[in-house]
C-alpha cells in the first residue's frame, strides 16, 4: 500500500505508577533516518525500539520520544565509589603523617567529597520496560502507520487524477499529429500557387519538402514512450508500495518526452497541450516528494 512519509501519533498510559508518553512524528527525507529521545532507563533498549519503528518505515526522517511524566518520577539511586574513598583516606593519612597534622578522618569529611558519590535514576523494572516496548510503542507505531496510509491514499487519488488528464491530452495529441503534416502540405501548395500563379509546379520538389517537414515534426516515438511511462505510473499507483523513487524517475522521463513533443510538434494545439501536461507533471512531482 502507498504511504505518505509524513505522520504523527501519541500514546499516553500509566504503567505501575509511571505515566508514559510515546510520540512519533515523521517528515520527508531521501533515506530512512530514525532518531530516538529516551529516558536513561530505556537507553539500553534503543536498538530494539528503532527496529520496531523501522519495520514500518522505509523512507523518511522519524523522530520518536518516550518520556516519563508526573507520577512517573523515578527515585534516585546513590552510588558510592569505594575505591576512590579508600584512596582518598590513604592520601589524607599520608599527608597527616608527613606534615604532623592532628584531627580525625571520619565519614563526615568523606561525605563532603563530591567525587565519591553519584546520583542516577533507579533501574526501571523489567515489567515496566516490557510494557512500554512491547505494548505502548507498537500501539503508537500502528497509529502512526495508519495515518501515513490515509495520507498515502489521498495523495494517490490526486496523482491518478492528474495522470488521467495527461492521458486525455496525449490521446488528443495522437489524433492531431497526423493532421499537422497534411495542414502544412495544404498551406505549402497554397503559398506556391499564390507566389508563382503557375498551376503546374515540380511536384517531386514539393513532396520532398513535405517529407522533410514530416520528419522534423514526427513525434510518434515520443508518444509511444509517453504512453508506456503513463502505463507504468498507473500500475505503480494501483499495486506498488515504495513507489516514490520510481515515480520520481518516471516524471523526469515524461517531462523530457513532453518537452520534445512541444518543440517538434510544430502546431499550436500540440504546443498548448504540452504546456498543460508539464503543469500537471510538476504538480505530480510535488506530491511524489511526500510518498515513501
Amino acid at each position: 500500500m502507498i504511504k505518505s512519509m509524513t505522520g504523527y501519533s501519541r500514546k499516553e498510559r500509566v504503567v505501575r505508577g509511571h505515566r508514559v508518553v510515546v510520540e512519533i512524528r515523521a517528515v520527508n527525507h531521501r533515506f530512512c533516518e530514525i532518531t530516538t529521545h529516551l529516558p536513561t532507563t530505556l537507553a539500553p533498549h534503543e536498538a530494539k525500539i528503532k527496529k520496531i519503528i523501522g519495520q514500518r518505515v522505509s523512507r523518511g526522517k522519524v523522530d520518536a520520544s518516550i518520556s516519563l511524566r508526573n507520577g512517573g518520577k523515578q527515585q534516585q539511586h546513590i552510588r558510592l565509589d569505594e575505591d576512590v574513598a579508600r584512596e582518598y583516606v590513604r592520601a589524607l593519612k599520608k599527608l597527616q603523617r608527613e606534615l604532623g597534622l592532628s584531627g580525625n578522618i571520619d565519614i563526615g569529611l568523606l561525605a563532603n567529597v563530591r567525587e565519591l558519590t553519584t546520583f542516577a535514576p533507579s533501574p526501571m523494572s523489567t515489567a515496566v520496560a516490557t510494557e512500554i516496548i512491547d505494548g505502548i510503542l507498537p500501539s503508537a507505531v500502528e497509529e502512526f502507520d495508519l495515518m501515513r496510509k490515509r495520507e498515502g491514499r489521498a495523495l494517490a487519488r490526486d496523482i491518478l487524477s492528474h495522470l488521467r488528464h495527461i492521458r486525455r491530452d496525449i490521446t488528443a495529441i495522437e489524433r492531431r499529429a497526423p493532421r499537422v503534416v497534411q495542414h502544412y502540405a495544404n498551406r505549402l501548395h497554397e503559398k506556391i500557387q499564390h507566389l508563382t500563379n503557375i498551376p503546374s509546379v515540380d511536384s517531386s520538389r514539393v513532396a520532398q519538402e513535405i517529407a522533410l517537414f514530416a520528419t522534423r515534426c514526427d513525434i510518434s516515438e515520443e508518444l509511444t514512450r509517453t504512453v508506456s511511462h503513463l502505463d507504468q505510473c498507473q500500475a505503480l499507483m494501483k499495486t506498488g508500495t515504495e513507489v516514490g523513487k520510481t515515480l520520481n524517475f518516471l516524471m523526469q522521463e515524461l517531462n523530457r518526452e513532453v518537452n520534445t513533443m512541444g518543440t517538434k510538434g510544430n502546431d499550436l494545439d500540440v504546443s498548448q497541450r504540452t504546456v498543460a501536461i508539464k503543469g500537471r507533471l510538476e504538480k505530480i512531482r510535488e506530491q511524489i516528494q511526500n510518498l515513501e
